[in-house]
């Protein structure tokens, strides 16, 4: 169902609609964006998680990015079948595996970070890039608080 030109008056003081709404919009213009880098909006996530913070299992990624254990696994199939990340064994348990990314995969992820930056702004079009800043900031501490 496409969403309505405008947003109704009686929703638009609803946190709810709006951060839904915008939430729609976002992922599908990230996943435009990201469409030439040849990553999807999660895979894009697990890359910059991987890169930020180092190798990690599969079932710490999971968690990090909140997402349950068959995404997950979905998510680093595609990264690996892709050659964006690769398995190797976890130093000290051999039944543990650390996800790890690949030049490629680095390489992907700057292109788009670049792609994400891009889409975040035509999405906020009508904020100063103070203004998106803080709005992030603010999302984030509410999220953080939860």
């Amino acid at each position: 169902m496409p969403e309505p030109a405008e947003i109704p008056e009686s929703l638009q003081r609803r946190l709810s609609y709006v951060l839904g709404r915008l939430h729609r919009r976002s992922l599908a213009l990230e996943a435009d964006a990201l469409a030439p880098v040849g990553t999807g909006v999660k895979q894009h996530a697990a890359l910059a998680v991987l890169a930020d913070e180092g190798p990690m299992s599969q079932q710490e990624l999971g968690q990090r990015l909140g997402i349950d254990r068959t995404t997950v696994v979905a998510v680093v199939d595609a990264l690996e079948d892709s050659g964006l990340v690769e398995r190797t064994r976890a130093p000290g348990d051999r039944r543990s595996y650390l996800v790890t990314p690949t030049r490629k995969g680095k390489d992907a992820l700057r292109s788009g970070r670049r792609a994400v930056r891009d889409a975040e702004r035509a999405l906020l079009k009508g904020l100063g890039a103070q203004e998106r800043r803080t709005l992030t900031e603010l999302l984030a501490r509410a999220l953080a608080a939860q």
